[in-house]
């Protein structure tokens, strides 16, 4: 050991300049690894898209008048525009797969805007929520399952796989077409407080019961409320929506949806139109809204609340239909308090990320 400090002692300086090198040399080979990590790097699918959209996002900042408007509501970004202008690199030197094209889509919803890639590689394609349902879905004609209703694609019967998991919560797929899916919350909303329909003074009874207009109605600002906080980071992704608000008679037979849609209102966050009800049960005796027999065979007669329609009665202004525990429906005085089962709509493209639509595995999609 004595020697050992000695030959440090007398070597002070070689030891020195040699533990530089050492060093120098190890630092070298960490900064000269990772370049070659980030010069070689491979990136998988998903990786790559939000590489195409973030590129897409950076690109518009310099070209913003591509940003798509109200009266020019969609644009499509190429990636080929985007690697010619040194946006993002090309797709050799991003994938394994050397075969890779792409775009963005651009969309403006509501005020936001909304970013969804489309990547096509040799072995893997970008593919929507709306076509992998229909790619694993048969169509029906009885029984539970998906139907192919009037011009929607409808989830009928008591065991259906339409759960969805979105912005914290869990949804049921209602209906879908080429432009946008229909959600419903999968159960009452039992964070949030019961809620009046509305209790205005009505003066065809004189007494404060309200009126079974949804327009002008509490229940559309309590709703409105909701998309403002509950939904306050994904309002890019939920597309405002022509609610079918007309009123309804407990004798009408006619469940398309021509008589609720006579009146439409056009709004990002609404309820349940009672047509939509019906249309969820394969019992053939559910053929008016207050039958019994439209609770049978009726994923959404499951809840554990009392829970308003959207939709009231023509036969009196202050009386609105509600589901009860049951899943039968009444009618009630708007300004009863009930629990509410939201429903929002959400672009049909939206890119499916996983999930086969069971209670223990929902759908999700990928949020850019």
């Amino acid at each position: 050991m004595d020697k050992l400090i000695t030959f440090v002692k007398e070597n002070k300086k070689k030891t020195i300049l040699i533990g530089c090198i050492i060093l120098l040399v190890i630092i070298f080979l960490i900064v000269g690894s990772v370049v070659l990590v980030q010069i070689f790097k491979r990136y998988d699918y998903h990786e790559i898209e939000n590489i195409m959209v973030t590129s897409t996002k950076e690109y518009l900042q310099k070209n913003s008048f591509l940003l798509p408007t109200s009266e020019e509501p969609e644009t499509v970004i190429d990636a080929s525009s985007l690697i010619s202008e040194k946006y993002m690199k090309e797709f050799s030197k991003l994938s394994k797969d050397p075969s890779c094209t792409g775009e963005v889509k651009v969309s403006y919803n509501n005020s936001f805007i909304r970013y969804e890639p489309q990547l096509a590689c040799q072995n893997y394609s970008s593919i929507s929520l709306k076509d992998t349902i229909l790619n694993n879905e048969e169509i029906k004609e009885d029984d539970d399952g998906l139907y192919q209703l009037n011009t929607f694609y409808t989830y009928r019967g008591e065991y259906v796989n339409n759960y969805l998991n979105f912005a914290g919560d869990s949804f049921r797929i209602l209906k879908f077409d080429d432009e946008k899916m229909y959600l419903i919350l999968a159960d009452t909303a039992n964070e949030l407080e019961q809620a009046i329909y509305d209790d205005r003074y009505n003066e065809m009874i004189h007494s404060n019961r309200g009126y079974n207009n949804f327009e002008s109605s509490r229940i559309e600002e309590n709703l409105l409320g909701i998309y403002d906080s509950f939904f306050a980071n994904y309002k890019n992704y939920l597309v405002p929506m022509d609610a079918c608000t007309h009123t309804r008679s407990e004798t009408d037979f006619n469940n398309t949806g021509e008589i609720e849609c006579t009146t439409t209102y056009k709004t990002p966050i609404s309820l349940l139109s009672t047509y939509d009800y019906i249309n969820a049960s394969i019992d053939p005796l559910c053929k008016t809204i207050t039958s019994g027999n439209c609770a049978n065979y009726n994923y959404l007669a499951k809840a554990t609340n009392k829970w308003w329609l959207l939709n009231g009665t023509n036969e009196n202004s202050y009386e609105v239909y509600a589901v009860n525990i049951r899943g039968a429906i009444n009618l009630e005085h708007a300004n009863t308090k009930k629990y509410l089962r939201v429903v929002i709509a959400i672009p049909s493209d939206v890119l499916y990320k996983q999930g086969d639509g069971t209670a223990s595995n929902p759908y999700e999609f990928y949020l850019f």
